[in-house]
């Protein structure tokens, strides 16, 4: 198969399904957006003399940096592994005709690269003016080092465009590896339940080896230093969150699980309908829970170290917002792409008489499904992280004052619903008996 051949194919795949090369494409400007503007703030400290202001500065633009990078690589693989799962079907039918595997992965590792080139102009630009709102902030604070000036230049460009194209390329090759590796005739059964197939056993004992290291970071860094206590909070919250996403199938079913009783009692057929879709959708939602547990441990880990602080540095706070205002995005766009792909399943029940109140009564129960393994499992996570380590670095969980818990518990779970129910308004204006032909709105 020639290059302008396996571009047509992207090309066509694309079409064929706007609505997840939408998702890919948000998700990596997203990316590109933080990594600039952490990697502008951490260049631009670095060429002014060292002072406790520029340590702060350096190291804050420089942690950002590294932990976006990181949840960057496993995050948007977990994006486009959605966005491919969606075109299942179109890949059977290539798989179907004579499409080797290669071709599959050769495919979308091409639309993965342009889709890539395509964010990068965006998201520098973004993350340009991320950085002087950063940069404005720190002047107002009084915390900007002597003689410092913000430079973006092309560093910051050349650190995006590394993360862009190393993030899609795995992301894609992870995707497209099974997706090529299924037969053609299970790929076509599969692609008309979404979200159906079973979690492997390869995938749980992953998510159990990495909930095992963290929760061995966390008894060392427990009885270690105050300082390495401070130090390795990141990597565990990292370890944590990676040990969600593996295994965020088994999450999303134990939560359906929990809640069933309660939403089929109060919910009725619409509580019903909910519980079927998410036992069924387990590994789709995985993709969203990640995203909303990452922002909620992360957000509950850094609220702590700054109410227990005497002065609030403002350094730490924007960080904080930029890095929740990431995830929180990243989630809420997953959470669209998983909306707009149900557009057949949502005409077929009104099809046969579902009002659209009766749909939005779904998706709400779906709503609550999703946020508590999403914001169940970053409360926890942060519970287990600070509790033990928050003593440690002088930051303890008892100085998070109870409304910020409700702020931002609520906050998660809102963020859940309105990105589940917006997408709805643009499905209702397709004609039911249309999107019954149709794969996503």
């Amino acid at each position: 198969m020639s290059v302008l051949v396996t571009n047509g194919l992207a090309t066509a795949s694309v079409r064929a399904r706007p609505s997840a090369f939408a998702g890919t494409f948000a998700a990596l400007v997203f990316c590109a957006t933080v990594v600039t503007a952490s990697v502008a703030v951490a260049m631009s400290a670095s060429r002014v003399p060292s002072s406790p202001e520029q340590y702060a500065v350096y190291e804050m633009g420089l942690v950002f940096s590294q932990i976006t990078v990181y949840m960057s690589i496993f995050v948007i693989g977990q994006v486009m592994a959605l966005a491919v799962s969606q075109r299942g079907r179109e890949s059977a039918l290539l798989r179907a005709i004579g499409a080797g595997p290669w071709q599959i992965r050769r495919m979308v590792a091409t639309e993965a690269l342009c889709t890539a080139l395509l964010a990068l102009p965006a998201g520098y630009g973004l993350g340009a003016v991320v950085a002087w709102a950063w940069f404005g902030a720190l002047e107002g604070s009084g915390m900007l080092p002597a003689g410092m000036t913000l430079h973006i230049g092309l560093g910051p460009l050349f650190a995006a465009l590394g993360t862009l194209v190393v993030c899609s390329q795995l992301g894609g090759f992870i995707a497209a590896r099974r997706s090529s590796r299924t037969r053609p005739s299970a790929a076509l059964a599969a692609a008309q339940v979404p979200g159906g197939e079973r979690p492997g056993g390869v995938r749980g004992l992953i998510s159990l080896v990495f909930l095992a290291g963290a929760v061995t970071l966390t008894v060392v860094a427990a009885v270690g230093s105050a300082e390495n206590a401070g130090d390795v909070i990141p990597l565990v919250l990292l370890a944590y969150l990676v040990a969600t996403g593996v295994g965020g199938p088994w999450l999303g079913r134990l939560a359906t699980r929990a809640a069933a009783p309660v939403l089929r009692s109060v919910g009725g057929v619409a509580g019903e309908l909910a519980v079927a879709g998410c036992r069924a959708r387990a590994g789709r939602l995985s993709a969203a829970i990640t995203p909303i547990a990452m922002v909620t441990a992360f957000a509950l880990a850094q609220f702590v170290s700054l109410a227990a602080s005497d002065d609030i540095d403002a350094t730490a706070l924007f960080g904080t917002l930029l890095y929740a205002a990431f995830a929180g995005l990243i989630a809420a766009n997953t959470l669209v792409m998983l909306t707009l792909e149900r557009l057949r399943e949502f005409s077929l029940l009104r099809t046969i008489g579902a009002e659209k109140r009766q749909v939005r009564a779904v998706v709400l129960a779906e709503s609550a499904i999703t946020a508590l393994a999403g914001v169940g499992a970053g409360a926890v996570i942060g519970c287990a992280v600070m509790a033990p380590l928050g003593g440690r670095t002088g930051t303890p969980m008892s100085a998070l004052p109870v409304w910020a818990w409700a702020a931002t518990l609520g906050a998660g779970a809102l963020l859940v619903w309105a990105a589940s129910a917006v997408p709805l308004g643009r499905m209702f204006r397709v004609r039911p008996i249309d999107g019954v032909t149709r794969r996503s709105a």
